[in-house]
């Protein structure tokens, strides 16, 4: 496959009284960029030039995320404030309906946003989303809904809630302390996982992306409680949807996204596995993620 020889152009736009920072290139169909929160825009560098071979691309930092004016002190970051501004980006720029290739909270803002405006979107893809809404409706979680989740999903049940207890809680109490360093070691290497974390740290580049971010996903966590995406709304979204997981990432991950799939009531949806790939599977393998998600969109393969 040969990859695009067009121009990226950087823009900013103002939406919902924020500036925000986006790259374009390529030509066809439109397909907005959605990264999670220990990325920013430079997350997809790598796959700009692959999607614009077959998309007019749109790769857009989210609201408190590098280069954007950073989140203040007590500043809040709700998941419905990044909804709006995907709802915004793509009306202002008139774009829509778009595709959407999302990775981790940002696949959750495309899958929420999803509920009220189906119309803004031809496709989703979703690279595991921390859904934990379609196992307990509510957090913290009540002793009948642990008990409704260890029956009906008993291997699920243990990951996850260990996630929860050694994963997130820590996180948490170092984001209130303002321990950002702490807060960014303990949260990725659970949840980029013990293998692509090291390896990550290792890259100069992509570990700038994590301190310039770190204070974001802090305020976040401190402040921030579960969306409200439940089982019976991935059961009504009709919107074609591809389900994208690392086999290497950890088993919550992967048992989430999997459940995500089967509820999902799209009469077109695939879930896939990418070789050798974590949580940021379109850093770890952007030509394997390229090809699903051209060959879902178009139902063609890859050239």
């Amino acid at each position: 496959m040969s990859e695009s020889t067009a121009a990226v152009t950087s823009h900013t736009v103002e939406l919902n009284g924020y500036k925000f920072a986006y790259r374009e290139l390529g030509n066809g169909e439109p397909l907005v960029l959605l990264h999670g929160h220990i990325s920013d825009q430079r997350a997809w560098i790598d796959m700009e030039p692959k999607l614009a071979t077959r998309f007019h691309v749109y790769n857009y930092s989210r609201r408190f995320a590098w280069p954007n004016e950073p989140i203040k002190d007590d500043e809040r970051s709700p998941w419905e404030q990044d909804s709006a501004d995907l709802i915004a980006f793509i009306e202002a720029l008139k774009i829509g309906p778009v595709h959407i290739l999302a990775n981790s909270s940002g696949a959750v803002i495309s899958l929420y946003t999803a509920k009220t405006r189906p119309d803004l979107f031809r496709t989703l893809s979703v690279e595991e989303p921390p859904l934990v809404g379609v196992f307990l409706p509510e957090l913290p979680p009540s002793l009948p809904a642990v008990l409704s989740f260890l029956v009906r999903h008993p291997i699920t049940f243990w990951p996850v809630m260990h996630f929860g207890l050694t994963g997130t809680g820590p996180v948490i109490e170092s984001c209130k302390k303002g321990d950002y360093e702490n807060a960014t070691e303990h949260f990725c290497s659970r949840v980029i996982n013990a293998k692509f974390w090291p390896r990550l740290k290792a890259d100069p580049d992509r570990k700038r992306q994590v301190d310039d971010n770190a204070k974001w996903l802090c305020q976040f966590f401190r402040y921030s409680t579960t969306p409200k995406y439940l089982a019976d709304d991935a059961q009504r979204l009709k919107v074609p949807t591809l389900v994208i997981a690392g086999n290497e990432s950890t088993a919550h991950q992967r048992y989430t996204s999997a459940e995500l799939y089967r509820l999902i009531g799209a009469e077109r949806k695939k879930f896939v596995l990418i070789e050798e790939a974590g949580h940021l599977m379109h850093e770890d393998k952007p030509e394997e993620v390229f090809q699903e998600v051209v060959t879902f969109v178009f139902g063609d393969a890859v050239k």
